[in-house]
């Protein structure tokens, strides 16, 4: 996505998300979805302010971490492994900050992957340290917290799913670790378990709160991009066949410049033939299913939640012939019944009667199903009222409303 300086979105990276979604507006639809897909591959999204907060956050829990090795130092004979355990760790969590910075934001897939192998060797080293134990060697593991650390600093850098299994690892082989010291010193387990609370929970923490604000943020981008086309033509096309049928344009005009080159008197291979024949049946078949769509039928298809959730029925094109006033209220009245949603729960069937010696008379059906479970937004009727005259039968698990819309 083009900012107006012609900067590209990845340029952009230390900027705010607020500013970016503003940009994204004033360049339609088109560009927003260009925006939601780039934060739903590489978290952008959170790779500026918040990528330096958590990496702050992580760099105090790493204080925390060696405060405590220096309050729990002994002169074991093994207890040099914890200061080989801590060097890895810092060693890590440096070079995760500087990846991500090099990476325009993003920690590299095999960069996470090595924080995680690195965080849980940190542990192994650290339990090392206490292998030879005694009355002047308390068990007290702290590698946990500076793995912790390393995972704090990563949240906002990369998917949610990559710190889920960090946050695993480091549970999986903190409990293992306690547990193994519990053995050989029941005194260390309040210790042990401390260290891991340490790590963890800011962990879990940023994860929840990452995660939610990141739903947050794609509903609030899923509406833009639906809002934007309140004010569209009342028929169109989508943006997934628009950019299906430039991708078979394109090969058509590879394959024919490729045919071009051919001298006169040599036939067309049997390779070529038979990959003309391939992208004729492609382009068929993307003409065929790229029949025009009225504002509300891209409208869904473009939202990633709508599409999920609701089903329009308009072999009539009749939502195009609202005028932008009752387009929003119908748009406001699917988002309150299914965004919520996570499985089709509403269906939009729009019809036409016509009576002698009267207009056409046009209609929107809503039905609701899996009511008695998700309960009806108390702000629908309302709108319902500013829509249309209406009529309600609801059901013990559905609700079905008619709206006459002339």
């Amino acid at each position: 996505m083009s900012a107006p300086s012609g900067r590209s979105l990845t340029e952009r990276g230390a900027a705010s998300t607020l500013s970016q979604l503003a940009a994204a507006q004033s360049g339609g639809p088109a560009a927003i979805s260009r925006l939601r897909t780039r934060i739903r591959q590489d978290r952008n999204v959170s790779a500026g302010y918040l990528g330096l907060g958590f990496a702050v956050l992580g760099g105090l829990l790493m204080v925390r971490g060696l405060a405590s090795l220096a309050w729990s130092w002994s002169d074991g004979p093994l207890r040099w492994l914890s200061l080989l355990a801590w060097g890895l760790l810092l060693v890590t969590f440096v070079a995760a900050v500087v990846a991500a910075k090099r990476s325009g934001g993003i920690i590299p897939s095999r960069i996470s992957g090595l924080i995680i192998w690195v965080g849980v060797l940190a542990i192994a080293l650290d339990l090392s340290g206490f292998a030879v134990h005694d009355e002047a060697t308390p068990f007290y593991p702290t590698a946990t917290i500076g793995f912790g650390a390393c995972l704090m600093a990563c949240l906002p850098l990369q998917p949610l799913r990559r710190s889920v299994v960090g946050a695993l690892c480091l549970a999986v082989t903190g409990g293992a670790a306690v547990l193994a010291g519990y053995v050989s010193d029941p005194s260390g387990l309040s210790p042990g378990v401390t260290g891991i609370l340490l790590g963890l929970t800011p962990v879990v923490a940023g994860i929840s709160m990452i995660g939610a604000s990141d739903h947050f943020l794609g509903q609030k981008i899923d509406r833009a991009v639906t809002e934007s086309l309140v004010t569209a033509p009342p028929l169109g096309h989508g943006m997934g066949a628009v950019s299906e049928l430039r991708r078979l344009d394109g090969d058509a005009e590879h394959l024919l410049a490729l045919v071009s080159e051919l001298p006169v008197d040599q036939p067309i291979d049997d390779a070529t033939a038979a990959r003309a024949e391939v992208l004729s049946d492609d382009l068929r078949l993307a003409l065929v299913a790229d029949h025009e769509q009225t504002w509300l039928q891209i409208a869904v298809s473009e939202s990633e939640r709508l599409s999920r959730t609701v089903t329009v029925v308009d072999p009539g094109a009749l939502a195009g012939g609202l005028e932008p006033a009752r387009r929003r209220n119908l748009l406001a009245l699917t988002w309150l019944c299914a965004s919520t949603a996570t499985a089709p729960v509403l269906e939009l069937v729009f019809s036409q009667t016509e009576a002698p010696d009267a207009p056409p008379r046009t209609t929107v059906v809503f039905s609701l199903t899996d009511t008695r479970r998700r309960g009806i937004d108390p702000a629908v009727w309302p709108l319902f009222a500013r829509l249309g005259r209406h009529t309600i039968d609801v059901a013990a698990d559905r609700a079905r409303v008619s709206v006459d819309l002339t």
